[in-house]
C-alpha cells in the first residue's frame, strides 16, 4: 500500500487528501472525518490540567482510612480494622492510572494496607484471606520483608510449615537483620509458631 499524501484545508482546520482536496475521498480510500472531529474538539479545550499533579485529597483519604484501621487494630477490634483497611484498598485501587505516579502511589499504599489487613485477618482466623493479602504484598513489593513475614504466618496458620519456612527465609534474604523473621523461622523449625 502506497502512502497517501495529505494537505491541510485552506482554513487550516482539516486534513484532506492532497489529490482531491477532500476530507472523505472514495478514490483515495481515506476518511479523515473522525480525526478532524477530534482535532476540532481538542481546540475547544481552553485549560489543560497541570502535568504531574497527583491528587493530594485521594492520598490523604487513603491515609486517613489506613490510620483508622490501625486505631481499631491496636484496640483489638479486628473486624473494624479490616473494614477500614478494605475501604482504603478500594479507594487506592480506584486511583486513575493516568494520574502521574499512580502506580507508585498504589504500590506504596497497598503494600502497607494489605500487610496490615493480613495481620488483622490472621487475628480473626481468616487464614486464607490473610494469605491472599500477604501474597499480594509480596507481589507489589517483593523486597519488603514484612510481606514475607505475613505470608509465612498465614501459611503456618494453614498448616503449611515448609512453605511458611520458605517465606520466612525469603524475607531474611531481603532483610538479614529482621528479628521478627528470625524468631518466626526458629519457631517454625521448633514447631511452636504462635
Amino acid at each position: 500500500m502506497n502512502p497517501i499524501e495529505v494537505n491541510v484545508s485552506n482554513d487550516g482546520d482539516k486534513i484532506q487528501c492532497k489529490e482531491h482536496n477532500q476530507e472523505t475521498c472514495e478514490e483515495c480510500k481515506v476518511d479523515w472525518s473522525d480525526h478532524n472531529a477530534l482535532a476540532t474538539s481538542l481546540k475547544q479545550v481552553k485549560e489543560l490540567p497541570p502535568p504531574n499533579a497527583p491528587n493530594p485529597v485521594r492520598n490523604a483519604q487513603v491515609n486517613r482510612l489506613k490510620e483508622e484501621g490501625n486505631k481499631f487494630f491496636k484496640q483489638n477490634n479486628y473486624p473494624e480494622a479490616i473494614r477500614f483497611y478494605t475501604m482504603a484498598v478500594d479507594l487506592s485501587w480506584s486511583r486513575p492510572l493516568w494520574e502521574p505516579l499512580a502506580f507508585q502511589y498504589v504500590r506504596e499504599e497497598l503494600s502497607t494496607i494489605l500487610s496490615n489487613r493480613s495481620a488483622a485477618r490472621l487475628a480473626t482466623k481468616e487464614y486464607v484471606d490473610a494469605l491472599v493479602d500477604a501474597e499480594m504484598v509480596t507481589r507489589l513489593k517483593r523486597e519488603w520483608s514484612k510481606g514475607w513475614f505475613r505470608k509465612g504466618k498465614a501459611l503456618w496458620a494453614l498448616g503449611r510449615a515448609e512453605e511458611a519456612q520458605a517465606a520466612f527465609l525469603t524475607g531474611l534474604r531481603f532483610d538479614h537483620e529482621s528479628e521478627e523473621l528470625r524468631k518466626a523461622l526458629a519457631e517454625v523449625e521448633d514447631g511452636t509458631v504462635e
